[in-house]
């Protein structure tokens, strides 16, 4: 990334995450009376953004297993990258649906009141699981870097980098090393796998904790947590392809075919979901399911018919494949492709969501209960708007930070000369 352009964004994104962090604490002394949420929808852009980046999370995690666990060594550069959009995103996802809480500081009591039989709490406790493994993973990838980058740095660097590296020295000739990386594969391979059924239980948790609500039929279905999982690999995979696309060394001599690979994974990811997506519409208009169908009516031709034409299926669908298509020899474009993926699949979450909600459960109810706070009607508040657009930039900010500070791509790269080690030369002070 162009210095110019990495200072610029680091100050707009640093002062849309200080509005964004100003409006949240507006909410917590406020309360819910911010948002234009009504007993009738109590769920709405928090949540679908609370699943929006648990999905982007979870669908990052999946993807770099493919890497250390299923042997894609050919996308081993992207790995790192992976796994830090899966922490970060993680923690946007946690973030929204704490600030969707009435009492938000009551989450304490799950750790002290626990109930078995409820998916929410099992959920958080992937969440701790998942979390853990994925920074295990990080930092077993990053330790001989993170231990370079201490003993290359002055001052409050050098005490970062050094509770960073948690003592870990450099291996210092080319046996330590190449026995230090195998390590790092082999534990990062095993954490790996151990994490794949810790993404499932996050991602197709959430999509349980909609599934079992017995009360929205467009929800109760035991598919519902597969296509939970399937969209989280397409916004994953959407991430990955835009993230290296731009931010991947460009001069490298394979830059283009991880890409293409990596497209060429969205493309499979993609044209899954959309089969599933397909024949969810279809079961609930061949069986005449009243509830299926008044959803599916809102979700296509009500209010918010742009969300799913130009949201869901132009951006989301038809713009990477065409992207893909027409362009598959461009970096750009098919970076631009995942964007578009990452971007719109945001739609989508939106048509979990709120479609649900504003379709009557039973026939002219909305016409019997006149009041604005049962109301079967929503869109977001300005003060809705205003706090996850700062949250959103408060992530990117941390990102690029992370992108900057930490070795995301291997530095620690050793040339065989005469026995031993010789680092790149790497800058670290800039």
């Amino acid at each position: 990334m162009a210095h110019k352009t990495y200072k610029w964004l680091t100050i707009l994104t640093g002062i849309l995450g200080t509005i964004g962090v100003a409006s949240v604490i507006y909410r917590l002394i406020a309360g819910m009376k911010i948002t234009w949420l009504s007993s009738s929808v109590p769920w709405g852009m928090w949540v679908a953004l609370y699943i929006y980046f648990i999905g982007l999370s979870a669908g990052s995690f999946l993807f770099s297993t493919l890497i250390y666990v299923f042997g894609q060594k050919e996308l081993e550069k992207a790995g790192r990258l992976a796994l830090l959009s899966a922490v970060l995103a993680l923690v946007a996802g946690l973030f929204f649906v704490w600030i969707d809480l009435g009492h938000p500081f009551r989450i304490i009591n799950i750790a002290f009141h626990w109930n078995s039989s409820s998916v929410l709490a099992w959920e958080i406790l992937f969440y701790v699981f998942y979390i853990t493994c994925v920074f295990a993973e990080l930092w077993f990838l990053m330790r001989c870097d993170l231990a370079y980058m201490r003993d290359q740095s002055h001052g409050f660097k050098k005490k970062v980098y050094k509770l960073l590296a948690l003592g870990w020295q450099c291996p210092t000739t080319i046996g330590s090393f190449r026995a230090c990386h195998s390590q790092s594969l082999r534990v990062t391979a095993i954490l790996g796998a151990i994490g794949v059924p810790l993404a499932i239980g996050v991602h197709g948790g959430t999509g349980a904790i909609f599934a079992v609500v017995k009360a929205r039929p467009y929800w109760y279905s035991p598919i519902f947590p597969i296509i939970f999982l399937v969209s989280a690999l397409v916004s994953g995979a959407g991430l990955m392809t835009f993230l290296y696309a731009f931010l991947g060394d460009k001069k490298a001599p394979d830059h283009h075919r991880i890409v293409l690979k990596l497209s060429q994974w969205l493309m499979l990811f993609l044209g899954v979901d959309v089969l599933l997506m397909i024949t969810e519409l279809l079961v609930g208009i061949y069986g005449s399911i009243p509830d299926h169908i008044a959803v599916w009516n809102q979700i296509m031709f009500g209010e918010y018919w742009y969300v799913f034409w130009i949201g869901q299926m132009g951006l989301t669908v038809l713009t990477p494949i065409l992207f893909f298509v027409l362009k598959k020899g461009s970096t750009f474009w098919m970076g631009m492709g995942g964007l578009a993926v990452a971007t719109g699949i945001i739609s989508v979450r939106f048509n979990l969501v709120i479609p649900a909600f504003v379709t009557p459960p039973i026939p002219h109810l909305d016409e019997v209960m006149n009041h604005i706070r049962l109301s079967f009607e929503y869109f977001p508040s300005p003060m809705e708007w205003i706090s996850s657009i700062g949250i959103i930039a408060l992530v990117v900010f941390f990102f690029l930070q992370a992108y900057k500070f930490l070795p995301v791509f291997e530095h620690y790269k050793p040339h065989l000369m005469q026995g031993t080690i010789q680092a790149k030369e790497v800058n670290y002070e800039a």
